[in-house]
């Protein structure tokens, strides 16, 4: 992806790097916000990122063709896994014990990378991973859990009795340098790095979605079963960052003022030069996934309520798709003008010849979309749902809010942007302009700096410390593994 200038914002000096469980081949918003971020880390702070996944079923060498065919990966941003670092570790390393013999184990079908082997009610008994020649590299077996590596010729080695303990282990020789900054994306994740406590690694969890559920009426209302960790280890990270500060202020209403609770936007796409003209006064868009969650089905019929009301030719363009598709397609053929395209991938350029945006979602984080839109001169109207929306639309002046829910309200203040004078139109798509200027790579790495600058100084490295003397043998065993792991993972092709 284009970028135009060199480092311009410094970061502190140690390891950076991301956690997310995995990058699904069709992945969404959480995982394009981190690739964005961390790529945004590279180009303007000239710092080196690893993006460390930890999925025992991610085919690492396939996401990476992936992420390379759609520009994803820049040079200085790596992709890691825990499983497809195992596979390469030199026998060495997996240590078998002296003296041990070789054995027969079972070996890969061709393309072969896991085989899980399960209980006839379908509970996972073990995985079998191999190695790209089809030896068998470890077994994770999930009773009495015990992961166990094995050399090329059989012989078992190194052996973990939980998870959590062997991603220590691979955190040290994937993050060489001291100190460590990881930004955890993935709430999967959450639990297994406010575990870590290490002096010499910084933790930071970005919330990407609301922590209430859709029932709460105030702060203090029911969580999300997926961001109860989030409340419940706060105090184990070292920064906990949210998009909007409205959420910020939810969840120290509901727990207390804490001093390391941020506010970070996600970063997007803002294309340079004059705010395009926008012909089509009456063309409006939606960008999002055809799911429950975003309710396009109510934008279709806000725009059905604005042409009956108005009379004018209103259309709709509705880029996306998902498992809502049937129902949408069925209200949308209803309504004249709207039209569904699926999945367009750089639908956000479309939006330069887009007079409006409608965003109908129940729940989000920060809608990214609203800052591509406005970059374009492209004027969002939104529900004023909890987070997200109210937090960047200043309502009449780059925007408008309705009401949650309200189809009515929406059709009218379609009807509204629609029929204002052009000096007023021109107003408010120069103002959205501005607005959508806060969300540049610049400008959120910039604020990052500042996260972890203050992180770095509520809580200075302690100084080095030599090798407790009741056990020298083992702690410099342990550290010339780690120092191998280090240089093998180094030297790995990414």
């Amino acid at each position: 992806m284009p970028h135009s200038h060199g480092p311009t914002t410094p970061l502190p000096a140690g390891s950076h790097a991301a956690a997310t469980w995995t990058i699904p081949a069709d992945y969404g918003g959480m995982t394009s916000a981190l690739l964005r971020r961390s790529r945004a880390f590279v180009q303007e702070a000239g710092v080196p990122v690893r993006i460390l996944t930890f999925s025992p079923d991610l085919d690492l060498e396939a996401a990476r063709r992936i992420l390379e065919e759609r520009g994803e990966l820049v040079p200085g941003l790596t992709l890691h896994n825990v499983w497809h670092d195992l596979r390469l570790l030199p026998d060495d390393v997996v240590a078998p014990p002296p003296g041990s013999r070789p054995a027969t184990r079972p070996r890969a079908e061709p393309g072969e990378l896991v085989r899980t082997e399960t209980a006839p009610d379908g509970e996972v008994l073990r995985q079998l991973h191999f190695r790209a020649d089809g030896t068998l590299a470890a077994v994770d077996e999930r009773a009495g859990r015990r992961i166990t590596l094995y050399s090329r010729d059989g012989r078992p080695g190194r052996r973990w009795t939980s998870a959590w303990s062997l991603y220590r282990y691979w955190l040290d020789g994937v993050l060489p340098e001291r100190p460590g900054y990881v930004i955890v994306d993935s709430k999967t994740m959450v639990k297994f790095f406010a575990s870590l406590q290490r002096k010499d690694l910084y933790t930071a969890h970005l919330v990407h979605g609301a922590h209430l559920s859709a029932k709460a009426t105030d702060a203090h209302g029911p969580l999300t079963a997926a961001r109860t960790p989030l409340v419940e280890h706060l105090d184990d990270y070292d920064a906990m960052v949210f998009l909007t500060d409205g959420q910020r202020r939810d969840v120290v209403d509901r727990v207390g003022e804490r001093a390391h609770t941020y506010v970070v936007p996600n970063s997007t796409d803002l294309p340079d030069g004059p705010v395009p003209a926008h012909e089509d006064r009456l063309r409006g868009a939606v960008l999002a996934s055809l799911h429950g969650r975003k309710r396009v089905g109510q934008a279709v019929a806000g725009i059905e309520r604005a042409r009956r009301r108005s009379g004018l030719d209103l259309t709709l363009d509705v880029y996306g798709d998902g498992p809502e598709r049937d129902r949408v397609a069925a209200r949308a053929a209803k309504v004249p003008g709207v039209t569904l395209h699926g999945f367009v991938r750089g639908a956000a350029d479309r939006l330069a010849d887009t007079s409006f945006l409608l965003l109908t979602s129940r729940a989000e984080g920060l809608p990214l979309v609203f800052a591509e839109a406005m970059s374009r001169g492209c004027v969002p109207i939104a529900y004023d749902i909890r987070y997200g929306p109210a937090d960047i639309i200043t309502d009449g002046t780059d925007g408008f809010l309705v009401p949650d829910g309200d189809v009515d309200a929406l059709a009218a203040a379609v009807e509204r942007f629609v029929t204002l004078d052009d000096d007023a139109v021109r107003r408010m798509r120069e103002a959205a302009v501005v607005t959508a200027q806060r969300y540049s790579d610049a400008a959120v790495v910039a604020r990052w700096a500042n996260v972890l600058e203050d992180v770095t100084r509520r809580h200075p490295q302690p100084a080095a410390r030599r090798p407790s003397a009741s056990r020298p043998r083992r702690r410099a065993t342990r550290q010339t593994l780690r120092a191998r792991l280090a240089g093998m993972l180094r030297r790995a092709p990414r």
